[in-house]
């Protein structure tokens, strides 16, 4: 047989089957069509959703790295809401943890009320991230966190449990060997008493309205020796001896301010102080009386005609009246007291009695003026 015949016969036997097969698909063709047209609208389907919830991890992986640079717990717990089913959802929940216990254990020095709040908001989120995950580095960390915070209220025994949880979770070596150091130095006797005390105390601030409190008197330190009996008596009689020292010189210096001068002390040409003035007022009262004039007390009674003539031309010239006389040393004297008295330490001037003296005409009464021989009357 040749090639030719052998080729011819193979095609159609193929041929023949393919008819076959056609005519068995026949009446189950459009229930077949119809499946390869819901395989291929699912494989659109799913890579459509797989797209989008690659993306959805993206922007949850985008948030939560923004969100744990500035420690912004509300931003973590949005990420953890929106994108629950991503595992940037419980990386969240581990992270707010983280940042409100660092804050929650930091408010334990300040306000217990507040610290214990804070610490039950991370307790919750530690608890939300072991559930949403899996993964041995969540569930490590987790654990680790609520030990710390079970650790920082005093519960000694949760602390413990919680970090033999971390161990039995064996993330890394790391990770455990802390873990065991913590159960260790939580079983000593002294670090249980430290946490139980320091579970027992507040240290909240004092309300500044409400006054301070006293302290008790065990707390009040014992008397010191106040037995200075002999130093104290050398130190009054050295200050009294000092403030005598100096209250006499005081005295001396205000003594001789006080002092007065000698009249007639400064000198002539020397212009007068203040006080001048006033010595010069005291010494204006003493003005002598005015004497009466001598026409009005001996004014001779009428005479003749012929009397008149010669009582003129012997009638003297109306004296000038007398210039002030001068006051007296002694008045001078009382008067500067008087002013020393008042003005104190001030200096008086120039006495009057030092100034130059004024000529004064007698101090005479003018008698009256007897008619002389010629002049008589007549008739005497």
């Amino acid at each position: 047989m040749s090639n030719e015949r052998r080729h011819e016969l193979e095609s159609n036997e193929l041929a023949s089957a393919l008819g076959k097969v056609n005519q068995s698909i026949d009446p189950y063709s459009k229930p077949i069509a119809v499946a390869v047209a819901v395989a291929f609208v699912g494989m659109l389907g799913w890579g459509f959703y797989s797209g989008t919830q690659s993306d959805r991890r993206s922007d949850a992986t985008l948030q939560l790295i923004d969100a744990s640079i500035s420690n912004d717990s509300e931003t973590l717990a949005t990420v953890a809401a929106q994108y629950s089913e991503t595992p940037a959802a419980a990386w969240s929940r581990l992270y707010q943890g983280s940042s409100k216990m660092g804050v929650g254990i930091n408010a334990l020095f300040t306000s217990r009320d507040e610290a214990e709040e804070l610490l039950g908001e991370a307790r919750g989120a530690f608890s939300e991230a072991l559930k949403m995950s899996k993964d041995s580095v969540i569930q490590s960390r987790a654990y680790f966190g609520l030990a710390r915070i079970a650790e920082s209220l005093g519960n000694v025994d949760e602390a413990i449990e919680n970090y033999e949880a971390a161990i039995t979770v064996g993330e890394s070596s790391a990770m455990v060997e802390e873990a065991k150091q913590r159960i260790e130095t939580l079983s000593q006797p002294k670090t249980q008493e430290f946490l139980v005390w320091f579970g027992e105390q507040d240290f909240s601030p004092a309300d500044p309205a409400l006054p301070p409190s006293l302290p008790g008197a065990g707390t009040l330190p014992d008397l010191p020796d106040l037995d200075f009996s002999d130093v104290e008596e050398t130190d009054t009689a050295e200050k009294s001896e000092t403030t005598g020292k100096e209250m006499t010189s005081e005295e001396a210096a205000q003594k001789a301010d006080g002092e007065e001068e000698p009249v007639g002390s400064e000198p002539v040409g020397s212009e007068p102080a203040a006080p001048a003035m006033e010595l010069n007022e005291p010494a204006k009262e003493p003005e002598p009386a005015k004497e009466p004039e001598p026409a009005k007390e001996s004014e001779p009674a009428k005479e003749s005609d012929g009397d008149k003539a010669p009582e003129k031309s012997s009638e003297p010239e109306k004296p000038s009246e007398p210039e002030k006389a001068a006051p007296s040393k002694e008045e001078p004297k009382e008067a500067v007291k008087e002013v020393t008295e008042k003005a104190g330490d001030a200096k008086p001037a120039e006495s009057p009695a030092e100034s130059p003296k004024t000529e004064t005409p007698a101090a005479e009464t003018p008698g009256t003026e007897t008619p002389t021989a010629d002049a008589e009357p007549s008739g005497s």
